[in-house]
């Protein structure tokens, strides 16, 4: 498939590189001595090298320095990822690594701790070897891991393609621990799942734009829906937090077939960065998101929206509009660096607005995330936390009179066939709204109950 605009987004990625790169090989020097405050930050640092009571780190302060200087901008779109983060990252965008198959998730959401098993993918070296849902890390090669967060065993786990990896597990219900052997394997991400509802609607769920298959992922899934007889589409975009512009791009320009898809804009200068290829799925759809959908699902919410080629569904989206470069650092890490704003085809900003949707449901899968911490209650004793009216959980205090609760999103079931969507269309009244509404379109009708 032919993709016109594609020259142009890479061009701006090539300038935007550029220009940070620029930026980076400055000499800083004379304007840090010119500054007042930029001499007494030379003079901290020479007095912590020369009069600090024990030797400092150099790479622990300097690395502080960097993350207290971004995070004086208050901007949650701007940071700085050491190399070990920076790697993880760059293999996460890549669409593949050397890995286990399986998907980990943090239960202490307070300090990103406690690492269990959330889902095994068939066939994978993890499922083979034994390994659950619910299982937690205790060891990886021989190192305790119950304190590490959850990207520094994603670290370990992680590794070339054929080595070994050492795992010892908790598993609910079981006395001992349990003890593998996973041979790590090439994993690819698959962040498009697809399946076929009744009558003929054909669902597709993307999970994420972060890596650089989405893409082709979509393009085999539609195929594949083709390939059954679907005459219909719902694009499932809740919970979609985004990641890369090319992909979305990309994704609404799947649909499209004439008009703009996203605007840029910098430091007051905007341009158009994307309009659609005439080659396109011509299918009737809709497109179902909450307020958890954000950045480049919005992106392409918006671009659907707005050229008229598909309703939106759901609740308000998260809003944001802005973008962010990425670019390398000299220790390995790389700098993440807000530095444009994007638009709707109609060169709207939704900056903190976010989508609104053309039908209106409030969704079963964006609850939030609730967390409570608190001290003072004696050794064992059971807290109830009640919202509402309701009972949404209890804890345990610890032997300090310390507790904490955290309520997690409502997590969707997972396949453990990579690809394969699993819904439950009895219980999601969005997704319901969105077959009736793609039904209408089509002109089946639906059922109704007497």
């Amino acid at each position: 498939m032919k993709r016109r605009w594609f020259f142009v987004p890479v061009a701006l990625v090539i300038l935007a590189f550029a220009m940070v790169q620029a930026q980076l090989s400055r000499d800083i020097t004379d304007e840090l001595r010119s500054s007042s405050v930029g001499r007494a930050f030379l003079e901290a640092y020479s007095a912590l090298k020369s009069d600090y009571l024990t030797e400092v780190d150099d790479e622990i302060i300097l690395r502080g320095a960097i993350d207290g200087m971004l995070e004086a901008l208050d901007d949650p779109y701007t940071s700085y990822e050491d190399p070990r983060d920076a790697e993880l990252e760059a293999e996460t965008r890549s669409g593949s690594f050397g890995g286990i198959g399986a998907t980990l998730s943090a239960r202490n959401r307070k300090d990103n701790t406690i690492v269990e098993v959330i889902n095994v993918f068939r066939g994978h070296p993890a499922a083979d070897a034994g390994i659950r849902r619910g299982d937690i890390f205790i060891e990886v090669d021989g190192v305790n891991v119950e304190q590490e967060t959850l990207s520094e065993i994603v670290g370990r786990v992680r590794g070339l393609e054929g080595t070994p990896v050492e795992l010892k597990m908790l598993r609910p219900g079981e006395d001992e621990l349990l003890e593998f052997t996973v041979v790590r394997d090439n994993i690819e991400i698959v962040s498009v799942e697809s399946t076929v509802l009744p009558q003929n609607v054909g669902y597709l769920n993307i999970s994420t734009f972060a890596n650089q298959r989405v893409h082709a992922q979509l393009e085999e899934q539609i195929a594949a829906l083709e390939a059954q007889g679907v005459t219909s589409l719902i694009l499932d975009l809740r919970n979609n937090g985004g990641g890369l512009l090319s992909q979305g791009i990309l994704a609404a320009d799947t649909f499209l077939d004439e008009g703009d898809i996203v605007f840029q804009r910098s430091r007051g200068v905007t341009q158009r960065l994307a309009s659609a290829d005439p080659d396109f799925i011509s299918l009737p759809m809709v497109v179902l998101v909450n307020e958890n959908s954000a950045s480049a699902s919005e992106i392409v919410a918006g671009a659907l929206q707005e050229n008229g080629r598909a309703l939106v569904i759901g609740e308000e989206t998260f809003g944001k509009g802005v973008g962010q470069a990425v670019s390398r650092l000299d220790d390995g890490g790389q700098l993440v660096l807000l530095n444009f704003e994007w638009l709707t085809p109609t060169r709207r900003s939704i900056n903190k607005q976010g989508i609104t949707p053309d039908i209106e449901v409030d969704d079963i899968l964006s609850n939030r995330l609730i967390t409570i911490e608190g001290e003072g209650a004696a050794e064992g004793q059971v807290i109830e936390f009640v919202i509402d009216g309701e009972v949404i959980g209890s804890t345990v205090a610890d032997e300090d009179g310390n507790f904490d609760f955290f309520q997690p999103f409502t997590r969707r079931e997972d396949s453990d066939v990579q690809g394969e969507a699993i819904v439950d269309l009895d219980n999601d009244p969005a997704l319901q709204i969105a077959v009736a509404t793609v039904l209408a379109e089509v002109g089946e009708g639906v059922a109704t109950e007497e």
